[in-house]
């Protein structure tokens, strides 16, 4: 359902309180989100929308000194397992597939100097024959959703041919969290690889102790 890239941390930043009020995703268990979360027909009707909240639970682990927080998402973006943490800088969210998982922490969002600023590449192979590129891009201008002030990421997957197959927008707003995240695919059968948004999750309250 999402797409993230590798990422290394150094030792000699100190490290931000995750679960502080001013992080870019507070991750004090016990902070809970809702959303609306939709999805959409081709032609932008709705298709269904259900509540979604989501919550960091009591689940924790430690990689390179920094704190992993479980969060419970059953029915929105991050699932079941995940546990997410924020860089030392209080300007990038990584996170680990679950407590077991034996790969390296991998980016999902960070904050950027400029817009369009390329914060990192990952290879694809969903389809072996046609290797793709996971493109995960910053912006530095903020934007407004509802009554937040939110920072952007776009991540867009490619084909082995450079077409576009699904990107990603995701919106943060620093000392609340993810405010509004959309997904695009191409709609089924169209030469041009026309675009749809056919997901969104969107915050409708957030509960931040």
């Amino acid at each position: 359902m999402f797409l993230l890239w590798g990422c290394t941390k150094t030792s000699s930043t100190p490290i931000f309180d995750p679960e502080s009020a001013a992080a870019i995703l507070p991750l004090k268990p016990g902070n809970s989100w809702i959303y609306m979360d939709s999805t959409f027909n081709v032609d932008g009707s709705i298709s269904e929308s259900d509540t979604d909240t989501s919550y960091v639970n009591t689940i924790t682990t430690t990689i390179g000194g920094v704190n992993f927080f479980g969060i419970t998402d059953s029915l929105g973006w991050f699932g079941t397992n995940s546990l997410l943490a924020i860089d030392p800088s209080n300007t990038a969210i990584y996170s680990l597939d679950s407590i077991n998982a034996t790969t390296d922490p991998l980016i999902v969002f960070s904050l950027s100097t400029s817009d369009g600023y390329l914060i990192g590449t990952m290879n694809n192979y969903s389809n072996p024959t046609c290797v793709g590129v996971d493109g995960l891009y910053g912006y530095a201008t903020t934007y407004t959703i509802g009554q937040y002030t939110c920072y952007k990421n776009i991540d867009t997957l490619k084909d082995c041919e450079g077409n576009i197959i699904s990107t990603t927008v995701m919106y943060i707003s620093p000392g609340v969290g993810i405010v509004r995240i959309e997904e695009y695919s191409q709609i089924p059968g169209r030469s041009s690889k026309t675009m749809y948004l056919d997901y969104s999750q969107t915050l409708q309250s957030a509960t931040l102790k």
